[in-house]
């Protein structure tokens, strides 16, 4: 029987919200250290029955991830559907944030780091950022580092070069929050962060000029001379 993504979805979110509303760190660090997971009955709003699972995952240096799952299952019915996830993230000193979803656009990927934190700025013969949603991004060619819009007339762009190590300006971006991340089908790289800064990394003609990994599998490459390769 197929799942009411709908009805699911409304399920998730009415529990999501007011788990985050109460949840603390260290509650959820012992529910996951010791493998919770708490499980109640809802009459949806179509009279169906549904099963709410929740429980708690790591996600990353001092983060925890809070999973709510949505299924049902009919008398009748020999397996249940696919179930529907909500989740939300808990950084250690209480902040929540959603994480972002993937999603495919005509020119464009929106990757999956909207509030995600830089939490280590790593230099070798490129520059890498580390998120606390377990995920990276990586520079290997020219970034440019704006205050604000790349096209904007007082943008005064400073530019990395991570082959050189010259890249101090980038340290600045510890502890920022990621707001946008784009990654266009051009090859570019767009990165928007909660301090006004953005950080704008174009295709190579010789250099896969930066990648990302993560949360899970998920994959980007800038070819060189442009366009992606997506691994998923």
């Amino acid at each position: 029987m197929k799942l009411n993504e709908k009805v699911a979805a409304g399920i998730a979110e009415e529990y999501l919200d007011r788990w985050r509303r109460v949840a603390r760190y260290d509650e959820l660090a012992v529910m996951e250290e010791n493998g919770d997971k708490d499980w109640e009955n809802v009459t949806g709003e179509d009279g169906q029955e549904y099963k709410v699972l929740s429980y708690v995952l790591p996600h990353g240096d001092e983060t925890l991830r809070m999973v709510i799952s949505v299924n049902h299952r009919r008398k009748g019915d020999h397996e249940a559907a696919d179930p529907l996830i909500r989740e939300a993230v808990m950084r250690s000193d209480g902040t929540v944030t959603t994480p972002a979803d993937l999603a495919e656009l005509e020119d464009r990927w929106l990757l999956p780091y909207r509030g995600m934190q830089v939490v280590q700025v790593q230099v070798s013969y490129q520059l890498t950022l580390l998120l606390d949603g377990d995920a990276a991004v990586n520079m290997e060619t020219t970034a440019t580092l704006t205050s604000g819009s790349l096209s904007a007339p007082d943008a005064e762009p400073v530019q990395l070069a991570p082959e050189r190590q010259e890249v101090a300006p980038a340290l600045a971006l510890f502890g920022a929050t990621v707001v946008s991340s784009v990654a266009f089908k051009s090859g570019a790289l767009r990165l928007v962060f909660d301090t006004g800064t953005h950080l704008n990394v174009k295709p190579d003609s010789h250099y896969e000029a930066w990648s990302t990994c993560g949360p899970d599998d998920v994959r980007f490459v800038c070819l060189p001379g442009g366009g992606l390769s997506i691994f998923r």
